[in-house]
């Protein structure tokens, strides 16, 4: 199941936002689930990765002001949105990112307006709230559609590596897609066996991965 997920450290502002979208997806028929947590408290950011991973995360939803509040022991963080994408983009450089925020004119906030999708106020969310999920499915989707097509590009190179037959370029596409996707593939340029080994026991997770995405595709 992929999800969008919303982070921000107002509670309150979190669960509404959640089931505004939830609302609004039902109405669009769409299979997007709607998840939301409180801001990590953190210094190397690595429990997002493993979180946007492990979660199916497939869209962002940011507070920019995300450093006032605690909530279970944990916070006030010391960072906020406009600084979260930042660290984000470090690896994730094409997932939808938005901001809704009260704050929509913050020059921090502003001044990284191109790596967000959009930065959206939040009254004109809650005005015009069908506009914008439409704006949030449709990029979703787009970044579902282009991993789709890269995970058919990564099966084809690794069959062409795996058999022999390919060219320097084509292995140094492979080794870009791999770190793109983050998919579980340890490629060892010395150790022909090893790779081939590597890759029979891979193969499976990817032909289901890429089954999963065409019917995911399919009722969108």
């Amino acid at each position: 199941m992929y999800k969008i997920a919303i982070i921000d450290d107002n509670y309150d502002q979190r669960e509404t936002l959640r089931r505004s979208l939830d609302a609004y997806l039902e109405i669009k028929d769409s299979n997007f689930v709607v998840i939301d947590i409180f801001p990590y408290d953190t210094e190397t950011f690595e429990e997002y990765f493993d979180w946007i991973l492990n979660e199916n995360i497939v869209c962002l939803i940011f507070d920019e002001r995300m450093h006032n509040e605690t909530e279970g022991g944990i916070g006030p963080v010391s960072y906020r949105g406009n600084q979260l994408v930042s660290i984000i983009r470090e690896r994730y450089k094409d997932i939808p990112i938005y901001v809704i925020t009260s704050n929509k004119t913050d020059e921090e906030l502003t001044a990284k307006f191109s790596e967000f999708e959009d930065i959206i106020e939040r009254q004109e969310f809650i005005n015009e709230g069908e506009k914008y999920v439409d704006r949030i499915i449709r990029s979703t989707q787009r970044y579902l559609d282009e991993n789709n097509n890269e995970l058919k590009e990564f099966q084809e190179l690794s069959k062409m590596v795996a058999s022999g037959k390919n060219t320097g370029n084509q292995m140094n596409r492979l080794l870009a897609l791999q770190t793109k996707l983050h998919l579980p593939l340890d490629i060892n340029l010395g150790e022909r066996k090893d790779w081939l080994d590597e890759y029979e026991e891979r193969i499976k997770e990817l032909e289901a991965l890429k089954l999963e995405l065409e019917l995911k595709l399919k009722k969108n």
